[in-house]
């Protein structure tokens, strides 16, 4: 029973977030960070949106940065890495790059890198077509917690993903 209902509360909020998106255009998020990070008080000598347009999230102390875009038609799903000016592209020889999602139980969505090129092979562009990915990253931060892992230079990263506001109500 318990399944069912939690079935029944996904598609719901599938259908709500897909009327909600179906007529009003996205606005850009804040610049998030890591939990137990640094205060967002300073200045930044980045803006709060990508290069490409999209959403930024910090990884380690600004050391490097994701943009995330999405495309809520074909539910595709875009991942730039980016250095820590979150301006310049950052290629990495990952394949995949993870995302988990986690409302009950954690959903693991691995992008494959795009367009990867050289000796070894690199990419700073990660794709996934998942119109529940992008369900959960409009979610992130309201019962839905999104956080992204990501291996640059040997070192491990986790970046999270918070609420960005589409300007509309619900």
């Amino acid at each position: 029973m318990r399944i069912l209902l939690g079935n029944a509360v996904v598609c719901c909020t599938v259908i709500l977030v897909a009327a909600c998106n179906a007529s009003t255009p996205p606005t850009p998020p804040p610049v998030v960070n890591e939990p137990g990070g640094h205060d967002h008080a300073h200045d930044h000598s980045h803006e709060a949106v990508g290069p490409n347009g999209g959403h930024l999230v910090e990884l380690g102390d600004e050391e490097y940065h994701i943009e995330w875009t999405h495309d809520d038609e074909t539910g595709l799903v875009t991942l730039y890495i980016l250095d820590s000016d979150a301006k310049t592209l950052l290629p990495l020889t990952s394949d995949a790059i993870t995302i988990t999602a986690k409302v009950q139980k954690p959903i693991e969505y691995q992008l494959a890198a795009v367009d990867a090129s050289g000796d070894p092979p690199a990419s700073a562009k990660f794709e996934l077509k998942s119109p529940e990915l992008i369900v959960g990253l409009q979610f992130a931060g309201q019962g839905t917690d999104v956080s992204v892992a990501v291996t640059i230079d040997g070192k491990p990263y986790r970046g999270v993903f918070e609420h960005h506001d589409h300007g509309h109500q619900h």
